[in-house]
């Protein structure tokens, strides 16, 4: 009796054991994996398309702190280009000119002054100033100088010397009155009158000495000039 449940049993399993792989042949099959797609050659002529844009890495401690520290870049002046000769210029406002003044008044020119000393209205005598002296009588003469006359007219010359006419500048010395000795200066020539006239020797006069003395002349004011021999 066993034998035929343990047959009928081993049958029943193989049965139920067959229907499970015969369920599990039947169910979806698992698609199997893509190929590979081939490279594709680009044709000739056809430009390479663009890597995508890398992203930046972040910057490390060290480069944060260089970017923070760098010097940053000074501006330059901006220069205006100087506008060639003859370009037309931006209108401009007209300078604003001074107002004219008027001309200051010349300073009246004053008179020059004159050589000679001014002259007392009392006084007898109007020096024109500058040299006077006679003319000469002939021509060639000329000054043998006040040392000469005073070796032979001491008496003369010394009392001379306190007149006015030695003070006189220039003075009116003994060859302003009595002419150019460099002829009649010989003690030969000045002995003899005559020799002595003939060679340049002048013997003054009212007419010479008015230039001088205008107002009240005398011929006795000609032994004044200087003292004489007795």
């Amino acid at each position: 009796m066993c034998t035929p449940l343990i047959h009928h049993a081993r049958t029943t399993a193989l049965c139920l054991l067959g229907l499970t792989f015969g369920l599990q042949g039947c169910g979806p099959k698992a698609a199997p994996p893509p190929a590979a797609a081939a490279p594709t050659t680009p044709p000739a002529g056809a430009q390479p398309e663009a890597n995508p844009a890398s992203v930046p890495s972040p910057a490390t401690p060290a480069q944060a702190t260089a970017a923070k520290t760098a010097t940053p870049p000074v501006a330059q002046p901006t220069v205006q280009p100087v506008p060639e000769a003859g370009a037309p210029l931006g209108k401009a406002s007209p300078p604003t000119l001074p107002a004219p003044t008027a001309p200051s008044a010349a300073p009246e020119a004053k008179p020059a002054a004159t050589a000679t000393a001014p002259v007392q209205a009392s006084s007898p005598v109007s020096d024109p100033g500058g040299e006077v002296a006679v003319k000469p009588t002939k021509a060639g003469l000329f000054r043998a100088g006040m040392t000469s006359c005073k070796m032979c007219h001491k008496v003369q010359f010394t009392s001379w010397s306190d007149t006015a006419h030695a003070k006189r500048n220039p003075p009116l010395d003994c060859e302003s009155c009595h002419g150019p000795g460099s002829e009649y200066k010989a003690m030969a020539t000045m002995k003899d009158p005559a020799k002595a006239a003939a060679a340049g020797l002048v013997r003054p006069g009212a007419s010479f000495c008015t230039t001088c003395h205008k107002r009240n002349w005398s011929d006795g004011m000609l032994k004044q000039a200087h003292a004489h021999k007795t």
